[in-house]
């Protein structure tokens, strides 16, 4: 394959769609869902085709932290859906130049040899993004491809896009982002050696290294969280930030004090998800009033958990 080097996928005639899918989104689980019940009726396979990068990488020529979901989390995601393939393209220079026709003829059709086209609300493609459903439509007869546009999922008159809920993560509103997403929003990483500060005030800490450097960071602050590792789910409290009361590094990390849990985990992979941001991180005079808001946060966390049992 030309444009999916090193890739297999048994197919004939399958039933497609394509984007960046970051996320995987309630709207973006919608379109997976209505592409899978069509290769169902078609008796074909479903495949989604997405990217290595972001495009914007490419055309920029430069990294963002923007990344909601690492590369092997959001292949899981899709597959979730019930999609039967993933292909990614390797969205270089001499693609982002690609006209939207040739785009269509040399990749979709000649390549994949798609009949069925289905694709989002915003589905663009093609240099300058040109390429779009009314362009598929006005393409659809001389490629003999049938092609559906899905309507957006709206949450409060908001449709729902990976932009929206970036916006609710960078402010820290992790339940509405939760709610967008249809899951908790989560960074994997491994654990890295600290500083051993929180341990000599009684709260020893993990630092988290994400996995990908462009993963978006929730805003500054303290967060409800799970952590997941070795195949268990503990209860923890996240901070986010540059703990100002006892570093002057100003080095933003995310440490995470796991609830009755005392094993080390130095250099294992681990994943933080994020339920609901407690406070600010705040400059506390002394360690002592740092504690007691620590010993508040851990029992705020507790209570959030004996509630949803």
């Amino acid at each position: 394959m030309k444009y999916f080097k090193d890739q297999k996928c048994d197919f004939t005639n399958p039933v497609i769609t394509m984007g960046t899918f970051d996320g995987v989104h309630l709207g973006h689980i919608k379109l997976l869902d209505e592409v899978v019940k069509k290769a169902k009726i078609n008796n074909t396979k479903s495949i989604v085709i997405t990217y290595y990068n972001h495009p914007l990488e490419t055309i920029h020529k430069k990294t963002f932290p923007y990344l909601l979901t690492e590369r092997e989390n959001k292949e899981k995601l899709i597959k979730l859906c019930g999609i039967d393939c993933v292909l990614y393209l390797d969205f270089n220079e001499k693609m982002a130049q690609m006209q939207p026709k040739e785009f269509l003829k040399k990749i979709i059709i000649d390549e994949v040899g798609s009949k069925t086209i289905v694709v989002g609300y915003d589905t663009h493609f093609g240099s300058s993004r040109e390429g779009d459903f009314q362009f598929l439509k006005k393409s659809s007869a001389l490629y003999d491809v049938s092609v559906e546009q899905i309507e957006p999922v709206r949450i409060n008159n908001h449709i729902i896009s990976s932009s929206l809920v970036r916006d609710y993560i960078r402010e820290g509103d992790m339940e509405y982002a939760t709610k967008l997403l249809g899951r908790n929003y989560s960074i994997y990483g491994s654990i890295q050696l600290g500083h051993h500060i929180g341990r000599k005030i009684g709260f020893p800490t993990i630092n988290l290294h994400p996995a990908n450097a462009n993963k978006l960071i929730p805003a500054i602050g303290v967060y409800i969280c799970e952590v997941k590792v070795n195949g268990k789910t503990y209860e923890g409290v996240t901070n986010i930030g540059y703990s100002p009361t006892l570093k002057t590094t100003r080095i933003k990390e995310i440490e995470t004090y796991i609830l009755d849990f005392n094993e080390d985990l130095y250099y294992q992979n681990v994943e933080i998800i994020f339920n609901k941001r407690l406070r600010d991180e705040l400059h506390f005079k002394d360690k002592n009033d740092l504690i007691e808001a620590i010993n508040n946060d851990v029992k705020e966390t507790r209570d959030y958990f004996e509630r949803r049992k």
